[in-house]
Formats: structure tokens, sequence, C-alpha cells
């Protein structure tokens, strides 16, 4: 249990650089913000193009993101 807490603690610390290695630098450049509560990665970008882009991929980034992180983190992306 606290090994599992430590990896989740480390995985939110990272999430900024997981998600620009996941979605590349261009799209990471027209996010704002990310974060990570209760399993729900949330991207804050001004961008409608980037956004819809985000949308449409939501699943295939989650599924890699959960893979680079190692464990099933993420449960939901939202794109705000």
């Amino acid at each position: 249990m606290e090994k599992n807490r430590l990896r989740e603690g480390v995985a939110k610390c990272q999430i900024a650089s997981i998600w620009r290695a996941t979605v590349g630098s261009a799209i990471a450049r027209y996010t704002k913000h990310t974060e990570l509560v209760n399993r729900k990665l949330t991207v804050y970008t001004s961008s409608p193009i980037v956004r819809k882009e985000l949308m449409m991929l939501k699943t295939e980034i989650l599924e890699q993101i959960n893979k680079k992180i190692g464990q099933n983190l993420v449960g939901e992306i939202e794109i705000k």
C-alpha cells in the first residue's frame, strides 16, 4: 500500500513531463496546465483546435500515459 502511494505521488510530480512526452511539444505548447486529482487528469488549453484534437485522441493518450507511468493511475482525461 505504501509503495503504491509513493508511485502515485511520483507520477503526480512528473505528470507535466509525461504529458509533453505523450502528446509532443507542438501540442503541449498550447496546453497551459495539467493536474492529476482522484485519477482525473485535467488539461487546460485556450486553443479550440487543440481542444478538439485532444478530445478525439483522449483514449489513446490515456493508454499511453498509463503505460509510461507503469500503472493504471489515470482513469479519465478532462480537457478545459
